[in-house]
């Protein structure tokens, strides 16, 4: 999950992007209730995080 979710962050992915995946992924792929694990609440800290860290924040390129 990690790689996909930095993948798009890379190509400027937003709140509502990355809140999709997230919930796509711990109901599709983990099998449970994205509801109470607040996808969109965790998608706002990891953009903000991101967006934070600026250029130097892309691990890929490390």
């Amino acid at each position: 999950m990690f790689a996909p979710l930095l993948q798009r962050l890379r190509f400027g992915a937003g709140r509502t992007e990355i809140g999709e995946f997230l919930r796509h992924e711990l109901e599709d792929h983990f099998g449970l209730d994205p509801l109470g694990l607040r996808p969109d609440a965790m998608a706002v800290r990891v953009v903000d995080w991101w967006e934070s860290a600026g250029p130097a924040g892309d691990v890929a390129s490390a």
